[in-house]
């Protein structure tokens, strides 16, 4: 059965819009609905290619479509997560023709909410992340603020309470997972009045989130980016935050940068590398609206030489150099003194993260003082490392997995590595550091 669905669907799709003709295609949501609800069972195989059935029909006849699933969102149905889950498909789908019908679903699905059982929870939050998404995406197109009118913001902003208060400090960690994903795209849709009255418990919440797995920081962080958007960039009014209410947020994000260090293979270095730019975005973000208080926070951690903290900073000073470097330009003395003060370090991480930010100081200019000489030489001797030097120092750090390469996140059950295979990694990114400066920036004279 799920074959037959799966080709109706296709079929459907390649259909001009002209060529759908509305009672026929009112048979077939009839017919995908009706094996929709002929079963408890989720996620079966013919259920999800029934929903694409329903999907492909919305492409060409979204009212007709959702006529179809309303009967269904009411009382104690047991289809209601499975129309549930079809209207997230379609918002996924087709973002345009979904966010205009958005005021009908939200009011039909609100009244329901309160009564959905924890194994349901992540299909309804799943779909309020996948609806909210579609409003952004619609936004990219139309302006929003013309669809967002009062009564959607209210039925956003209620949906938001409960999700917020009730289903985000749930036992279960995948009700509060895929809840802090659908209250991270909530966010930028509520009143700035609601988020505000939201942050001080919203933060912990969503930082709680780091002391489980990797997938899990990943959502969180991603959460994070779009809450600090909405609650420091938005043009109705001043930041909600200040500085010293970021610092917890920030001191939590520094050693997920070493996240994308844990492993070179699969879907963990994929996940590991997302996770690395969803920080760097969120730094960003802080660093726009906060340039000084943020270098400063950057170099104290610099200064305090813990591992996991120094290669977090460094990778993060690197990312931001060329996009604060106006705001930045009269800290570089202070940014020169503090890789100055890091050019004795022992860890191999630690000397790849600064090897890297020298490149990109040096495209900035910051070497052309009295330590420019110093920090070319410190390129010039870990490219100069021979085999057997470098096989020497791998083995005489055979402790070093006791004294810090290893670091576990604050109240975390996983842990992070630090410099793994850095020494061949390193003599690499010093080599092709100094051919770039050599070759593009005219000011540097290398002897």
């Amino acid at each position: 059965m799920a074959g037959v669905f799966q080709v109706m669907a296709v079929a459907i799709r390649a259909l001009d819009k002209r060529d759908a003709d509305p009672p026929d295609m009112a048979k077939l949501a009839k017919i995908a609905t009706a094996e929709m609800i002929s079963s408890k069972e989720l996620n079966a195989d013919w259920q999800i290619a029934a929903a694409g059935v329903l999907v492909a029909i919305g492409s060409h006849l979204p009212d007709l479509m959702i006529e179809e699933l309303f009967p269904h969102l009411s009382g104690q149905n047991s289809a209601i997560p499975a129309m549930v889950q079809v209207l997230a498909d379609f918002a996924s789908a087709d973002a345009l023709q979904f966010t205009p019908r958005l005021k009908g679903i939200l009011s039909r699905v609100l009244p329901i909410l309160g009564n959905v059982r924890d194994a349901h929870r992540p299909i309804f939050a799943n779909a309020f992340k996948c609806w909210c998404q579609a409003c952004w995406q619609y936004g990219v197109d139309f302006p929003l603020i013309s669809l967002l009118d009062s009564d959607i913001v209210s039925l956003l902003n209620s949906a938001f309470e409960l999700l917020f208060r009730v289903w985000a400090t749930s036992r279960d960690l995948k009700v509060r997972i895929s809840t802090v994903e659908a209250l991270g795209q909530m966010v930028g849709l509520i009143t700035r009045a609601q988020l505000k009255f939201a942050l001080p418990r919203l933060i912990p919440t969503i930082l709680e989130l780091y002391k489980k797995d990797h997938g899990a920081a990943f959502v969180a962080t991603c959460s994070l980016h779009n809450l600090l958007n909405a609650s420091l960039q938005s043009e109705s009014g001043p930041p909600l935050l200040d500085f010293e209410d970021l610092t917890v947020v920030l001191s939590t994000l520094l050693p997920v940068v070493c996240i994308n260090n844990v492993s070179k293979d699969g879907s963990d270095f994929s996940l590991g590398l997302k996770t690395y730019n969803e920080v760097q975005h969120c730094f960003l973000t802080v660093g726009l609206v906060y340039p000084e208080d943020l270098f400063v926070f950057l170099l104290n951690k610099c200064r305090l030489k813990e591992e996991p903290l120094t290669f977090g900073a460094l990778c993060v000073l690197r990312h931001l150099l060329p996009r604060l470097s106006e705001a930045w330009h009269s800290k570089r003395p202070s940014l020169v003194e503090a890789v100055r003060l890091l050019l004795d370090e022992q860890s191999f991480g630690v000397h790849k993260a600064l090897s890297e930010l020298i490149v990109v100081m040096a495209s900035h200019c910051y070497l052309v003082g009295p330590f420019g000489e110093l920090f070319i030489e410190y390129l010039v001797r870990h490219c100069a490392i021979s085999d057997k030097e470098r096989n020497d120092l791998e083995s005489s750090k055979e402790a070093f997995s006791s004294t810090g390469a290893y670091y576990a996140l604050p109240n975390s059950r996983y842990e992070v590595k630090i410099g793994v295979g850095c020494s061949t990694e390193l003599r690499a990114v010093c080599e092709k550091g100094l051919l770039l400066v050599t070759i593009t920036i005219p000011e540097m004279e290398v002897n």
